[in-house]
């Protein structure tokens, strides 16, 4: 019950989050549902063909292909699911010439987060050494770690990959490239930095924030109460301490921190001084950012007069929400214009992106 309540959240969420994306329509929501049920069955296909041929071995040998089985169909339909729902018009440009070098840049953002991930699992697999109830939440929370951790990491991975490459494609061809003085970026990105660690987006609201971490909390404590088969105190421990990990993951990853100014300068420090303009988006203060996409989409680009001088850039983003509802924020991207940029690099800009993005506000020129 708790599963089948889990899982119409999180379709519900998806379903009106699909119907505010600017690409949303009929035709194409019924060729990706089509397309997602065809996968759903296959991947209920290779797990029943998995436990037929797993069928009168022994235990440990029906539990590692079944878990290899479900994680593998996890991970398809995660990316297949987004490969058949993002239209054309939001899908990045990754095809590149042979030995073209491929950077790293958002790959190498997961390995802290694969660091942390082998330490916490470490933790969990220490615990299990321990005798009685110890060992066996320990276990759940070890089977549930690495499970979750196997998808998250692989999705992002590949997500990650994807954006590098469509990177490498808009400096193959792009429509505009500005290189800033070591003095101009250094004085820009101190500016950069106290500006959005002041008026930053936050994609949730503080109330929406605490409601869906009290909800993901509390069915992250019964479902491990309901779903671990052993004694009383044993599955109160489980789903107490899913719930403890559950609160540590919110906290680390709360929007907003302190220190957020500091670690921003720091990374706009260490970022490229230089901003490309291309077909599928805008490369600048070390990030990548999409004109269009199934999630995002640019709203409006205009010159602000400064001092420095700069082009503002407002994106809309649609995530699901706390129970089911979007949450619709605005996300403002500002590129500082170069000192020699020539004076027909706007004009051409604007028009690119007027073609590009027709709904959008342009004035540039």
């Amino acid at each position: 019950m708790l599963m089948a309540v889990g899982c119409l959240f999180t379709v519900l969420g998806a379903w009106l989050t699909w119907r505010h994306s600017p690409f949303y329509t009929l035709k194409s929501t019924l060729r990706t549902l089509g397309l997602t049920l065809l996968m759903l069955a296959a991947a209920a296909g290779l797990i029943v063909l998995t436990l037929r041929f797993s069928d009168g071995r022994s235990l440990p040998v029906q539990t590692t292909a079944l878990a290899i089985a479900v994680v593998l169909c996890t991970l398809g339909l995660v990316l297949g699911i987004s490969a058949v729902s993002t239209p054309a018009g939001a899908r990045l440009t990754t095809q590149l010439p042979p030995n073209v070098p491929v950077v790293t840049l958002y790959r190498a953002r997961i390995r802290p987060w694969v660091r942390k991930a082998a330490m916490v699992l470490g933790g969990f697999l220490l615990l299990m050494l321990v005798p009685g109830p110890v060992h066996y939440i320990a276990g759940v929370l070890a089977g549930i770690g690495a499970f979750l951790g196997v998808i998250m990491l692989s999705a992002a991975y590949v997500t990650a990959r994807r954006v590098d490459r469509a990177f490498i494609a808009l400096q193959l061809a792009p429509w505009l490239h500005w290189r800033y003085p070591t003095a101009t970026w250094t004085d820009w990105t101190r500016r950069l930095a106290e500006r959005q660690a002041r008026a930053d987006a936050v994609v949730m609201s503080s109330a929406a924030r605490r409601r869906t971490i009290i909800l993901v909390t509390v069915f992250a404590t019964l479902y491990a109460v309901y779903l671990v088969p052993a004694g009383m105190m044993v599955r109160v421990g489980c789903g107490l301490a899913s719930g403890l990990m559950v609160l540590g993951l919110a906290f680390l990853a709360r929007s907003q921190s302190p220190h957020a100014a500091e670690r921003l300068a720091r990374r706009l420090q260490g970022a490229s001084p230089e901003a490309w303009f291309g077909h599928d988006g805008v490369f600048c203060n070390g990030e990548f950012c999409a004109w269009l996409g199934t999630d995002v989409s640019l709203l409006s680009a205009s010159v602000e007069p400064g001092p420095p001088r700069c082009i503002e850039f407002w994106f809309e983003k649609i995530l699901p929400g706390a129970y089911g509802g979007p949450q619709v924020t605005k996300v403002c991207k500002q590129v500082l214009i170069a000192a020699d940029a020539a004076a027909s690099d706007l004009t051409a800009l604007q028009a690119a992106l007027a073609a590009r993005c027709p709904d959008a506000n342009i004035r540039l020129a």
